[in-house]
């Protein structure tokens, strides 16, 4: 790959993905969860153990809050080293898909592939985020491609990357990564009747490489005392197949329906390749797709529904996608058509959301809903102004200039304009309309939390989960363990001084079963409590 493709890549990357990057706090669970532990790597200096609240904390290996501690060390712990390594997440998908993309079809093929990427919603929101699940899904793709590459070209160092990609994988997310890879590499070897199969000893090569690195964490974990966490890492992932883990259900088309309308535009040009025949004259294809359908189906069945763990299929649906523009261009009119169709119709969901909000009485007023909280959220006072329409009129006018080139039968120009239009107006959302969303769902907590920062205080959610009390908190190592019981936490007898925040109405409930515990004063949903002997102390925190 040549330096003018790699500083394209850097450029597109800064451009897409830098600004705005810290623009707003981290969000509950995931974003906040990862950056906590990056945060407690950093301040206390393990950095062979993941912790929460500096306790191990099994449910995710290190690899990622590695890049996180790093990035940290770097840029201080803040929203943007928290998510800046998606942004090089970014900047190696975009290399990658080029790369493979010009391996298996031709260099416009690999442009066009990272092009629908880069340029889909989803795959572009989350290179704009603090999860896992970008690095995740590239370490994955990459070992399934570089297998297929050394089944075809019979060369050792291929195979010794599929390894490597496993192993890295293994150590970002856990054990699930085998199962994608090996499940999709055996479905694909018996519907190819075994033909490509490669030798005994490239396959040794790959499992041992794998196995290597995967197996290193648990050895840094062996060797520094912890070896209860390995067992306690097996049981939650076991676990997590198995139940609605942290109350995430949803029904079985749930993945579905979320790549349908989520990966726009690259999933309404990959529909129109999934049922031509010449989309799988390649080989590579149909490994591609085999990789996409299993994890589909599988997180399908699942019963833990969460948006991003299936979020792998977007490398499938955007190679689809590629394929179409290539192979047919009476599909692409009609999968342009479609997504022109559909960004209108979001252009006027937003354009309508932000004049209620600006001209009218705001979005509350046509809620129907029984949540008291959520009520109480939604009718925070957050003024919006003119300049949140930005989102609106910049795909208002990708819209008309779309219309215009398919209008005068310029397809790859009309689809290059909506793949250029997706990411620009998704930085004109992280501008201007998400930091009303973070206003309305958690800003008031967080300005709370980090009100007590500089104090040595327990800071302690009532009724709900959440991570941002401990990041925002920036919460210290304490030693007494009786702060997880709440009878204890919630009572005089508390070694250090205790915060507490609870949502309405639950907060009732509270203030009946401890008689001790006293209102500091409610805002957004959230009501902001203390103990009864800490009330003097406490007039500056409102």
């Amino acid at each position: 790959m040549n330096t003018k493709t790699i500083g394209i890549a850097i450029a597109v990357c800064v451009l897409l993905f830098v600004p705005f990057l810290g623009s707003v706090h981290l969000f509950d669970w995931d974003e906040i969860n990862f950056a906590e532990c990056a945060r407690e790597m950093v301040t206390s200096g393990n950095y062979t153990t993941v912790t929460i609240d500096y306790l191990p904390f099994w449910e995710k290996p290190p690899l990622f809050i590695w890049m996180q501690a790093i990035s940290m060390k770097i840029f201080g712990i803040n929203e943007f080293a928290a998510r800046f390594p998606n942004v090089l997440a970014a900047l190696f998908t975009i290399l990658t898909l080029i790369y493979h993309g010009t391996q298996h079809q031709n260099r416009k093929f690999g442009y066009w592939w990272a092009a629908f990427y880069i340029g889909s919603f989803l795959p572009n929101m989350y290179f704009h985020s603090g999860i896992i699940d970008p690095w995740f899904n590239l370490f994955i793709f990459n070992s399934i491609a570089f297998y297929y590459l050394g089944t075809t070209k019979h060369r050792i160092h291929e195979f010794l990357f599929a390894g490597l990609f496993v192993g890295l994988a293994v150590m970002t997310k856990g054990p699930v990564a085998i199962l994608l890879i090996g499940v999709s590499v055996l479905i694909f070897h018996l519907l190819t009747k075994f033909k490509s199969f490669p030798k005994f000893k490239y396959v040794v090569l790959t499992m041992i490489t794998a196995l290597v690195i995967s197996f290193l964490w648990f050895f840094l974990l062996w060797i520094s005392g912890n070896k209860a966490i390995i067992t306690q890492f097996i049981e939650y992932q076991v676990r997590l197949f198995q139940t609605r883990d942290a109350g995430h259900g949803g029904p079985i088309y749930y993945h579905w329906l979320v790549l349908l309308l989520g990966c726009f535009p690259a999933s309404f040009f990959a529909l129109g390749s999934f049922f031509r025949k010449d989309s799988y004259q390649n080989s590579f294809n149909t490994m591609v797709l085999i990789s996409g359908i299993f994890t589909l189906i599988l997180f399908s069945i699942v019963q833990t529904k969460i948006l991003h763990y299936s979020s792998f299929c977007y490398f499938f649906i955007t190679y689809f996608a590629s394929l179409a523009v290539s192979n047919s261009e009476k599909s692409s009119r009609i999968s342009t058509w479609a997504t022109l169709s559909y960004l209108l119709l979001i252009t006027v969901g937003i354009g309508i959301l932000v004049y209620v909000q600006v001209f009218g009485k705001g979005i509350a007023q046509y809620m129907f809903t029984n949540d008291p909280f959520a009520v109480a959220n939604l009718r925070a006072k957050e003024p919006w102004r003119i300049i949140d329409f930005a989102p609106f009129l910049v795909w208002l006018f990708a819209a008309a200039v779309s219309l215009y080139f398919m209008l005068t039968k310029r397809i790859p120009q009309a689809i290059q304009t909506l793949l250029i239009a997706v990411p620009i107006g998704i930085m004109c959302i992280q501008a201007t309309i998400l930091p009303h969303v973070e206003q309305y769902t958690q800003r008031a907590a967080i300005t709370f939390y980090k009100k007590q920062a500089a104090k040595n205080v327990y800071l302690i959610p009532l009724g709900f989960k959440s991570y941002a009390h401990l990041f925002y908190g920036q919460i210290k190592p304490h030693q007494n363990n009786n702060r997880f019981n709440e009878a204890w936490v919630c009572s005089d007898s508390t070694d250090l001084p205790v915060y507490y925040v609870a949502r309405i109405p639950m907060h009732e409930n509270y203030l009946k079963a401890y008689p001790n515990l006293r209102k500091l004063y409610m805002k957004n949903g959230f009501v902001f409590l203390t103990q009864k002997k800490n009330l003097s102390l406490n007039s500056k925190d409102k």
